[in-house]
């Protein structure tokens, strides 16, 4: 297939001018830079320099990744060598950014082929979201005939998902794994108790989604106009930390480097960790929060709502029956982890904001979310909300 030449966008703004090995499905050459300020935050080495080791490891990472439930039988049926072929089908357009690659011998418009304004069809989110059933699904899409063009394609993460348009917004679906399917269910009680401990636009919403003859959780796009989520590991990637600073204090200072209040960005994060310890959130990784940047002003405008906290309430555990069971690693702020009361401790001194009648009722309510999951048998759900008592009468302690 041989070269092609790209310009990588922001938006109406070129980046930087590159080679891309059609059959690698990599950069080989970075040919120009255009608009450094406006590359991916992190892009780069600290010097500021962008090689094509740095446009590889940003395009690996847009790309499904490998690890993705049912990827290799999507990849057969599709007859296509590599989850970054469908990036490259949809230009790398994504809905959580305005990043695009623009063929220069074919040159598109960001206003024609974007897909916060232009439809896409549902064939690959079909596909991406495991609705075709091994293919016994008699609404399976035909795979000589599926559209590739679809924000699904740049989704990372492992859990099933799609973007979806219903009436006019994108919307996100998620499934859940295993027998209990229980994840979605714990969108919902994730979003219930971010109701409690913070303000509005501090968290996305979450609410159950009935697609096809399974339930998923949904979430509307969290971004503005013009708005880009930056990951939290974009933030301090290629930073050198001061030997004096904590994990912690590192990405507070960061983020006060980007323009952030450090005081308020500490209370969002401890809002945020200590609803992710009420929940056994087990996967609030560096990649999973963030902040959210205007791509027009190129400044940092706040942190990201809460988002992505699914994996929780021990749903990765079949049977609850030994103290092991309820065990987990907290992350980050620490390398390989730490407990979670620990990490709930690294914000003493920012609960100001918390008081116990916050979760007044947060039990019962957590009960009656998850009872409307039919997978999950009534003896598990009273064991869930017991733990979550205890977890709760821990965060108090600490924050007093």
């Amino acid at each position: 297939m041989g070269l092609a030449r790209y310009t990588l966008m922001n938006k109406n703004t070129p980046v930087l001018g590159f080679e891309y090995d059609l059959d690698a499905h990599q950069a080989v050459r970075v040919t120009r830079i255009d608009c450094r300020e406006a590359a991916p935050i992190g892009m780069g080495d600290r010097r500021g320099d962008i090689t094509k080791h740095d446009v590889n490891y940003w395009w690996r990472h847009r790309a499904i990744p490998a690890s993705r439930a049912q990827i290799d039988r999507l990849l057969a049926n599709l007859q296509l060598d590599s989850t970054l072929v469908l990036a490259e089908k949809s230009f790398g357009l994504s809905l959580s950014d305005r990043y695009w690659l623009n063929d220069e011998d074919h040159p598109q418009t960001w206003e024609a082929i974007n897909f916060f304004d232009n439809d896409f069809s549902d064939d690959l989110g079909f596909l991406t979201l495991g609705q075709d059933g091994a293919g016994s699904s008699p609404d399976a899409p035909d795979y000589t005939r599926v559209s590739l063009s679809s924000p699904s394609s740049t989704l990372g993460g492992d859990l099933l998902k799609k973007w979806k348009i219903v009436d006019g917004k994108r919307v996100l679906l998620k499934a859940g794994v295993g027998a209990f399917n229980q994840e979605p269910y714990n969108e919902v009680a994730a979003t219930a108790l971010h109701e409690r401990l913070m303000a509005p636009g501090e968290f996305t919403p979450y609410r159950l989604f009935v697609d096809g003859r399974r339930v998923y959780s949904a979430c509307d796009n969290m971004l503005g106009p013009d708005e880009e989520l930056v990951a939290a590991w974009d933030v301090i990637h290629n930073a050198k930390q001061p030997n004096n600073l904590s994990d912690l204090q590192f990405y507070v200072h960061r983020c006060e480097r980007l323009g952030l209040d450090g005081a308020q960005v500490f209370t969002e994060l401890a809002k945020m960790f200590a609803a992710d310890f009420v929940l056994a959130n087990r996967d609030r990784h560096y990649r999973n929060f963030g902040v959210i940047r205007n791509v027009e002003t190129l400044e940092v405008v706040r942190l990201a709502p809460v988002f992505d906290s699914g994996s929780c309430l021990w749903s990765n555990v079949e049977l609850l029956e030994l103290p092991a069971d309820f065990d987990y690693v907290a992350k980050p702020f620490k390398l390989n982890g730490m407990k979670p009361a620990d990490q709930v401790r690294l914000f003493e001194g920012h609960f100001e904001w918390f008081s116990p009648s916050m979760l007044d009722g947060y039990p019962e309510q957590l009960a009656g979310i998850l009872s409307r999951n039919p997978n999950i048998p009534e003896r598990r759900i009273r064991t869930v909300v017991e733990h979550v008592e205890r977890k709760i009468e821990v965060l108090c302690a600490i924050a007093a």
